[in-house]
Parts: structure tokens; sequence; C-alpha cells
């Protein structure tokens, strides 16, 4: 009997993160905190920052593990 097949994919957007936006993960926590703070603002191009970084290195790994 078979397994069901493991997304690899949050595994690998989790270690892009870590490994290789965490100074981005720093500008998107900063602003996070300066607008929780200060009650008004939003992060989107922070959070734009990150996801572009984290797409960037993720994407050719996950396309690798496709067969």
């Amino acid at each position: 009997m078979s397994s069901d097949p493991v997304d690899p994919t949050p595994e690998i957007r989790e270690s892009c993160k870590k490994q290789q936006c965490m100074s981005l993960v720093a500008e998107y926590e900063a602003c996070a905190n300066r607008v929780a703070a200060k009650g008004d603002g939003n992060c989107i191009g922070q959070f734009g920052d990150l996801l572009k970084c984290i797409d960037k290195c993720a994407a050719p790994k996950i396309f690798a593990t496709l067969k």
C-alpha cells in the first residue's frame, strides 16, 4: 500500500525564509511592530518584498521535485 504524496512546498518555503530572507523577515517584523504600536498603517511593501525573496529562492527547488 502506498502512502499519499507529501507536498514539499511549505518546508522549502520555510527553509528559504530562514536561510536567505532573514533580513526581510526582520524588516517586516519591525514594520508590524511599529504599526501595532501606532495603531495605524500597513506593511504591504515589506510583506511583498519578503514574499518575492521566498518565491525566488523556493521556485527552482520546488520545480526540481516534480516528476
